[in-house]
């Protein structure tokens, strides 16, 4: 059906016919560039270490101690020989007790935060994501792991330099070039 059988009206005309408000950014759509920056303290890094051939299946192993325990974890990343993820601070000793009543051989970072940069399409912006680690590690910030998605970064680092993290970024230090 057209829009003029059902008391639509129908846009004619130049661009410059359309009201700015036809022309401008809908509610849904955000300006490119860093948007904010948000920190989450009170982690524990826990680092997986010398897992048994087949690696696959050791930490299938892990996974299911932890998921037993029901320990929460976030930040999951695979390494050759094991793996590491986050956990709230105040399950620090459970996962302590848990992996080594497992026999899994572990090391504990505890004060740990994570840093998430937001920007609208990181990954299509070219050198953003190196920028912010250059600009961060060139500030003697610590990074112990990074992360991207398409609209952020996460970086874990130790908690008393998460505020300097994202202060660096507010005050525009980090400009991705």
């Amino acid at each position: 059906m057209r829009g003029k059988d059902k008391g639509m009206t129908q846009q004619t005309g130049s661009p410059s016919s359309f009201s700015k408000s036809q022309i401008s950014e809908t509610d849904f759509e955000k300006q490119r560039g860093i948007s904010h920056v948000e920190v989450r303290t009170g982690l524990t890094q826990v680092h997986i270490l010398d897992l048994d051939s087949p690696t696959s299946k050791s930490r299938l192993k892990v996974m299911k101690v932890v998921a037993d325990a029901k320990i929460s974890l976030d930040f999951l990343k695979l390494t050759p020989t094991g793996m590491s993820f986050v956990i709230p601070a105040d399950q620090t000793q459970l996962i302590a007790d848990t992996l080594t009543k497992a026999n899994i051989k572990n090391q504990l970072a505890t004060g740990r935060g994570i840093v998430l940069v937001h920007a609208v399409n990181m990954r299509d912006e070219e050198g953003m994501i190196a920028g912010i680690l250059r600009q961060v590690i060139e500030t003697g910030i610590t990074v112990d792991h990074a992360s991207d998605m398409h609209d952020r970064i996460l970086i874990v680092t130790d908690e008393s330099q998460a505020e300097r993290f994202k202060s660096l970024i507010e005050k525009g230090g980090v400009n991705g070039s």
